[in-house]
């Protein structure tokens, strides 16, 4: 049998090279599958199949799918691991047949199963100790450095056994496996844990930094690192919104996955140090945000939903765009305001569709995505929170990450940037505020605020950028405007002293801003679409004296 010297030293690593290309081939192929499966297959049939027997079978196309995305994981994994340990055991053979090299080159002899032998110790003088001992000396290094690069050698392989171990896709072969996605991404994390495998190291908090990393890679690392760590690819602002789809609808199956299988087993163990009332929370805001982006997988072209940045914890957290914000030649970021949770997210979604409708009539033929941002703890109007509400602190705690938001979309544009129009409801108005004002500024073409109760600052000149481009909409009759601006968020930005843009609203209420076919829905989409609305006098709104209103839906 061949010793480790021996077969190292001859070793042809092109076999394990085609097995890493094949299964990374395989994983790609899988993450085309499931594409077309959603848009071709489920998709469709969310629509136009109702009853038991579409719940039943939709039920099993979705386990379908969920295979399709262990096979998609597992397989990246697996060329990941066969990658790094060729490389790994081919930098080991280099060392060795170096070291054996430079033995050579001092006239040591070694044989087949790598001992060495020096040649000159027998033609040496009696009296030439010195020599010898000199020689043993040398010896002994050459031996070192063998010994080093067989050591490499054994411990790539034996981490790359330990890391294929983990990946033995026997979920795949168990019907009631109810936990195949959220396995298959802790195996694939133990399996990269033993190969020592190192995460990306994408750059933090700066979205133009981001957008220059992922360029650099090359196309089998990017989607080496889109499957293997959907998450942290997700989250990346900066990225490409597909990418960023992509990876988010990964992760969000992979934690659905553990999520329902934690649902019937312990819900106590699913989020270590959260109770089973925190897990079940946070299974209900993944169904309803995987079965709202299910729902739009069929939408005709310029309405497709892309999922960038999600958060189950709590109310939830969802940022959805609308067509896509990389290629739009106008893109419009809305951000929701009190009460706007998980629940709320069908609804903002339809807001966004009203308003991109309203700015493509307008866009002369120029393509328009829009985006709902709820990517913060929106406060809640309730008596036992009122501070959450009337205070500024979520919107302070938000302005940093809409900023960065925005400045990830311009990152990611393809081509020159888009036109872009950050609209806020409500509280939302008051994050939107928060963050023109702090920092480097919003880094927005336009601002617009809808039924505000104050952006934070006295004046439009305070939102850093030119308040021509600050924009107000406020209805007569809308009591949250009427009962709040003026008191802790900031004095009514639709008073002539704050110097901003009144547009025209023939609407009511504080929830009223979309209605179909009022000019407050085509002002706003003029807005986006980089047109001019139509405005009212700066002068000082009348607001009526009206009781407060009834409640408004959930999303003010």
């Amino acid at each position: 049998m061949a010793s480790d010297f021996s077969r190292l030293m001859k070793q042809d690593f092109s076999d394990i090279e085609a097995a890493a290309k094949a299964w990374h081939e395989l994983s790609t192929t899988m993450d085309s599958v499931t594409d077309r499966h959603r848009k071709q297959v489920t998709g469709p049939l969310y629509h136009s199949w109702k009853g038991d027997d579409a719940e039943s079978a939709l039920f099993y196309l979705e386990d379908v799918e969920s295979r399709i995305g262990v096979v998609e994981t597992e397989a990246m994994a697996i060329a990941t691991v066969l990658k790094t340990t060729g490389f790994w055991m081919e930098q080991a053979q280099n060392a060795l047949r170096n070291a054996v090299r430079r033995a050579e080159e001092d006239d040591f002899e070694v044989d087949d199963d790598g001992l060495i032998s020096d040649r000159m110790i027998a033609d040496l003088p009696r009296n030439s100790q010195v020599v010898a001992e000199a020689r043993g000396a040398l010896l002994q290094e050459h031996r070192a450095r063998i010994d080093a690069a067989l050591s490499d050698a054994r411990k790539a392989s034996n981490d790359g056994v330990r890391a294929l171990t983990e990946l033995n896709g026997d979920i795949l072969t168990d019907p009631f496996k109810n936990d195949a996605e959220a396995e298959s991404a802790q195996d694939t994390k133990k399996a990269l844990k033993a190969l020592g495998w190192e995460p990306p190291q994408i750059p933090e908090d700066d979205p133009k930094a981001a957008a220059e990393w992922w360029k650099a890679l090359s196309p089998e690392e990017r989607q080496t690192y889109t499957t293997l760590y959907p998450r942290e690819i997700g989250a990346t602002d900066g990225l490409p919104t597909d990418v960023r789809d992509d990876a988010n609808r990964t992760a969000l199956a992979q934690e659905l996955n553990l999520l329902q299988d934690g649902y019937y087993k312990d819900k106590e163990k699913v989020f270590p140090g959260e109770s089973g009332e925190t897990s079940n929370q946070r299974l209900n805001n993944a169904l309803l945000l995987r079965d709202r982006l299910d729902a739009g997988d069929s939408a005709p072209k310029g309405k497709e939903l892309y999922l960038l940045g999600y958060d189950s914890k709590d109310d939830g957290r969802a940022i959805i765009a609308m067509g896509n914000p990389d290629t739009a030649a106008h893109t419009g970021i809305l951000v929701p305001g009190t009460n706007t949770t998980m629940e709320g997210v069908p609804g903002q979604l339809e807001r966004i569709d009203k308003l991109q409708n309203a700015a493509d009539k307008q866009a002369d033929g120029e393509s328009v995505a829009m985006v709902t941002w709820l990517g913060y703890d929106a406060p809640e109007a309730k008596l036992t929170d009122f501070n959450s509400v009337a205070g500024t602190g979520r919107a302070e705690d938000a302005a940093p990450d809409l900023r960065q938001f925005v400045a990830g979309t311009q990152a990611s544009h393809d081509g020159s940037p888009s036109h872009t129009t950050v609209i806020g409801h409500s509280y939302g108005s008051t994050v939107v505020g928060a963050a023109a004002s702090g920092g480097d500024g919003l880094g927005a073409d336009d601002v617009v605020a809808v039924g505000s109760p104050g952006m934070t600052v006295d004046e439009a000149s305070d939102l850093q950028m030119d308040p021509e481009h600050v924009w107000i909409g406020t209805a007569e009759d809308d009591s949250v405007v009427k009962e709040t601006s003026g008191l802790t968020l900031g004095p009514d930005p639709g008073k002539k002293s704050f110097g901003g843009n009144n547009i025209e609203v023939d609407t009511h209420g504080h929830s009223g801003y979309w209605d179909r076919g009022s000019q407050s829905l085509a002002n706003q989409g003029a807005v986006i679409a980089g047109k001019q609305p139509t405005e009212v006098p700066k002068k000082e709104l009348p607001h009526l004296d009206m009781p407060p209103q009834a409640d408004d839906p959930p999303g003010l």
